[in-house]
């Protein structure tokens, strides 16, 4: 077998994986049941439809298995907000394991990776959705047509391609990849949070030639487009305003400003991307929970 033709065949089957992942989510207990006659869709409509949750694959790193999942939310406008409880929640284990409960219209990709047990790393794991009426849940898959590479880019129009390297801290801990990493910080209604981001990539793929811009929450391209950071909201009881929402990155560090129009628990997300491909490389997340206090801001 020439190396070309298994890149070849590795990313065909890592596109089928896509795909199936998202069939399977259609089911509304397992993935034997065939889709209910009562879930329709009108990928028209700007409210009132599902989000789907989607099995990405399963990788390794240092030991340890992950489970790779992100979301199709099929609403053209509607930002969908599901707390962690009956609606939205992962089995086995406790129902709270770091999933979004914020969910941005179209579809996105490796929002969250949940670490499968040392002593049992074939765990089979469950994420369940329930949006406009309609139940979804997608399981975990460690078959090997479900394997993918997040950590390196072994194929594509960069390979050796890896994802950025992110700090939340100038002394902190550092990650790469989709597994991400948690901080912690406090707020006041009304008053500015700055974060500050300290970034490093490998230069794969060469920067854009014109400036990335997302909105919070923008699904990751499918094309390679330089390095670039976003923050969005991940949970959360009320808005947030970024200043900026992509910020640029200079002598490896990048600086934002948060505002929060309701006081409560809020998880922000950082993804730090410079592509994403059919080996499902190259793009890290970080996570940063934020307790604010004081009065709800005047409208």
């Amino acid at each position: 077998m020439t190396h070309a033709w298994a890149a070849g065949w590795r990313a065909c089957r890592r596109a089928l994986t896509v795909s199936c992942g998202l069939f399977c989510a259609f089911a509304s207990v397992g993935r034997a049941q065939p889709l209910p006659p009562a879930v329709k869709f009108d990928l028209r409509a700007a409210r009132g439809q599902v989000v789907s949750p989607v099995f990405e694959g399963w990788y390794q790193l240092d030991g340890m298995t992950y489970a790779l999942f992100g979301y199709y939310n099929r609403n053209l406008e509607e930002v969908v907000d599901v707390p962690v409880g009956p609606d939205n929640n992962v089995q086995p284990g406790p129902a709270d394991q770091a999933q979004p409960t914020r969910f941005y219209p179209g579809r996105h990709f490796g929002v969250f990776a949940i670490a499968l047990p040392k002593d049992q790393p074939k765990t089979e794991v469950k994420w369940t959705l329930t949006v406009a009426g309609q139940t979804m849940a997608i399981p975990s898959f460690l078959d090997p047509l479900y394997f993918v590479f997040p950590q390196r880019e072994d194929g594509g129009l960069h390979p050796g391609n890896t994802p950025p390297v992110v700090k939340l801290e100038a002394s902190g801990a550092s990650v790469q990849g989709p597994a991400g990493l948690t901080t912690a910080r406090t707020a006041t209604v009304g008053t500015p949070l700055t974060l500050e981001v300290w970034v490093t990539d490998d230069g794969l793929p060469p920067p854009a030639k014109t400036p990335i811009v997302r909105t919070p929450g923008s699904a990751i391209s499918s094309r390679p487009q330089g390095l670039a950071l976003t923050w969005s909201v991940y949970r959360g009881p009320g808005a947030a305003r970024f200043e900026p929402s992509t910020p640029a990155i200079e002598g490896g560090k990048a600086r934002t400003v948060v505002t929060f129009s309701q006081p409560g628990d809020y998880m922000l997300h950082l993804l730090a991307s410079d592509s994403r491909s059919g080996t499902m490389c190259c793009w890290t997340n970080a996570y940063v929970k934020v307790k604010v206090s004081g009065s709800p801001a005047q409208p």
